[in-house]
């Protein structure tokens, strides 16, 4: 089954994203567009304005980091992925958040030792068939994933995850695919985290997707800029 499944990724170098996001907390709400690039396995830079071209800010990350430009408060923050779980409730690293902009397969907790394939193999079950198949494992630590995967042609649809103790849940959902050779990529992105009560919701909305087109993936940081490091 994994090999279905990991057999419709989208084949790429390079992947170009525009689309607008909608980001929303207890604390705020922002709405903005954004243009995404991904060196696969290697970088992800996100560019975010507002409208008319103005680049409020710009986000690297790598395998390892997280750089958050604000062109706006001319400040720059480095941070780990830590920062993602204090800011936002939502545990990642760097190959979840590819996975997630691309509709691949991301298992969580991983186990950096063993391969997504043997993890995937060995430790999930499959609970229903029809008319998704639904996979699920519950790890020792009382953390609960499902995975929901089309039938037809096995596509991800969506990944819940339930951190019992921790009273923290995160889900995903993919919606209203490309065709021809995107065919596995959404148009449509939820996020939903829940965090002790305090929630947080990102939307992303595809407008177009283009491969292995030579990027730039400039990240030049101007000398007067504030530099925090977390």
């Amino acid at each position: 089954m994994y090999d279905k499944i990991s057999s419709n990724y989208l084949k790429y170098n390079t992947l170009y994203i525009k689309s607008s996001v909608k980001y929303k907390s207890e604390k705020k709400s922002l709405k903005l567009k954004s243009s995404i690039k991904i060196k696969k396995d290697s970088l992800i830079i996100v560019s975010l304005s507002p409208g008319l071209g103005i680049e409020a800010a710009r986000i690297k990350f790598t395998k390892d980091s997280i750089y958050i430009m604000d062109r706006l408060s001319s400040h720059l923050t480095k941070a780990s992925y830590k920062y993602l779980l204090d800011s936002m409730n939502i545990a990642v690293d760097f190959f979840d958040i590819q996975s997630i902009l691309s509709n691949e397969l991301f298992i969580y907790p991983k186990d950096k030792s063993q391969s997504l394939q043997k993890q995937f193999v060995y430790n999930y079950q499959i609970k229903a068939q029809s008319p998704d198949i639904q996979f699920y494992r519950k790890t020792v630590s009382n953390i609960e994933q499902l995975i929901f995967v089309d039938a037809s042609d096995y596509h991800i649809k969506q990944s819940i995850i339930n951190e019992v103790d921790k009273q923290r849940n995160l889900k995903i959902s993919f919606d209203d695919l490309f065709s021809d050779e995107f065919k596995t990529i959404p148009k449509s992105i939820s996020i939903v985290s829940l965090s002790e009560g305090k929630y947080s919701t990102i939307d992303l909305n595809y407008t177009k997707v283009v491969k292995n087109k030579e990027l730039s993936f400039s990240f030049r940081v101007p000398s007067k800029y504030k530099i925090t490091v977390l």
